[in-house]
């Protein structure tokens, strides 16, 4: 399945993918035509045969950078020439990288800075790479607050969007974007000729064919393996996602009991505070009543007392004082015995 989607992809495939584009590129004389109408004031005379995904590392744990498309002129100018199908939010930096690579082969050790070559960054792009509307974006250094000022820094970065109708470059220019874009172009025009016969050459090629099924079949086999990661990635961070939430449940949960224990024992204190305030109050309340229930008892002692005697200060005989003692105060024939003895 994946051979014939595979086969099929190479009988699509245009100038917009990279692996055909710089197989096209390498042709010397294209690649040379393609410069002169991109940077037509240079006037370049010659080119070294121009070298197809060629792989730079500025140190072994640095990181590597591959060129689409990269040559020199006849005045040591450097070019990396890219096509960039996909959309990517971090082109700008991108670009400064391809640029610092670039720039750093123009460089030789013991040489003044005077010396160092001219290097240029050329990008392709199937949409607008800056969203301002333009075919072409030639980024130079400038000083803020004086826009007419360019720093001459050696570095020249140009962008086209392949796609845009606005025909703001050279005609010449111009045939070359909408032959990428596969637009209608100019037969008369000697490089779509060429580009035209290249292309037929390079989908002839057997060799060529099989190397891009297996880069394409690499690439897929790493786009599943990717998916799987990112699939997995995504899984692991809805995961921790859930966990973060559990753990917040659990914390919420954990601070209401904390606070409900909380408000538990300051009730338990108070229903504490309470119990010995009653238990104090009861112990009152008994002492009180015990001092009240002497008292009573005192007073009908006294009373009892005072009976007898007012009765027996009367003569009243004892029979009828027991009887007058009982019928007040209740008293048993013991109780009456006892008063009556004291």
């Amino acid at each position: 399945m994946d051979k014939i989607i595979l086969r099929k992809k190479w009988e699509d495939a245009d100038l917009t993918d990279d692996y055909i584009f710089s197989k096209v590129m390498i042709d010397h004389d294209i690649c040379l035509e393609v410069l002169r109408r991109i940077l037509p004031q240079l006037e370049i005379k010659g080119i070294e045969f121009p070298n197809a995904q060629q792989e730079i590392s500025f140190a072994p744990d640095a990181h590597s950078i591959r060129f689409d498309i990269y040559t020199t002129d006849e005045n040591n100018n450097h070019y990396d020439i890219e096509m960039q199908v996909a959309r990517a939010d971090n082109l700008a930096k991108r670009i400064r990288y391809y640029q610092t690579a670039s720039t750093m082969e123009s460089y030789n050790k013991g040489e003044p800075y005077d010396n160092v070559d001219d290097s240029y960054v050329i990008f392709f792009c199937n949409f607008d790479p800056f969203g301002f509307n333009r075919q072409q974006y030639i980024l130079k250094k400038q000083i803020t607050g004086m826009t007419d000022k360019v720093i001459d820094d050696g570095e020249t970065d140009i962008l086209f969007d392949i796609r845009s109708k606005r025909h703001d470059v050279s005609p010449k220019m111009q045939n070359f974007l909408d032959m990428i874009a596969q637009r209608n172009v100019e037969s008369t025009d000697e490089l779509v000729v060429k580009l035209k016969k290249r292309m037929k050459y390079v989908k002839h090629n057997r060799k060529w064919r099989a190397e891009y099924m297996r880069l394409s079949l690499y690439e897929m086999d790493q786009k599943r393996h990717e998916e799987e990661i990112k699939k997995k990635a995504e899984e692991l961070r809805k995961q921790e996602s859930e966990l973060k939430k559990q753990t917040a449940e659990i914390k919420k949960q954990t601070t209401e009991i904390k606070k409900r224990d909380a408000e538990i024992k300051r009730q338990s204190i108070k229903l504490k505070k309470k119990a010995e305030n009653i238990t104090k109050i009861a112990e009152e309340v008994e002492k009180t009543e015990q001092q009240i229930k002497e008292s009573i008892n005192t007073e009908r002692e006294k009373g009892i007392k005072n009976l007898i005697n007012s009765l027996q200060h009367l003569n009243i005989d004892s029979v009828t004082i027991a009887k007058e003692i009982q019928t007040q105060y209740r008293l048993t024939d013991t109780e009456i015995k006892k008063y009556l003895k004291d």
